[in-house]
């Protein structure tokens, strides 16, 4: 093992694979970011969590504003879109 290995612990593929499944849920992502970074153990967990904590936060504050500011629109062009949709018996 190199000088720059030594008491670095690796994170298991496993490890990784559970933080990318529960990172796709919504709502529980945040909650998890947050528990990681404070909980982890390991800099490239806690950097992974920082990061991407602050993605999702900037992207819940661009959703947000989407809908605030464009939401009628949205509104509209579905209902438009629902009129041209013919009835199911």
């Amino acid at each position: 093992m190199s000088k720059e290995n030594r008491g670095v612990r690796r994170v298991s593929f496993l490890n990784w694979f559970f933080t990318l499944i529960v990172s796709i849920l919504p709502g529980v992502n945040i909650l998890f970011f947050i528990i990681t970074i404070a909980a982890a153990r390991n800099a490239s967990k806690k950097s992974f969590a920082v990061a991407a904590l602050v993605l999702s936060l900037l992207l819940l504050i661009a959703a947000c504003a989407l809908v605030f500011f464009f939401g009628d629109a949205f509104v509209r062009w579905a209902e438009n879109l629902l009129k041209d949709v013919p009835a199911q018996a």
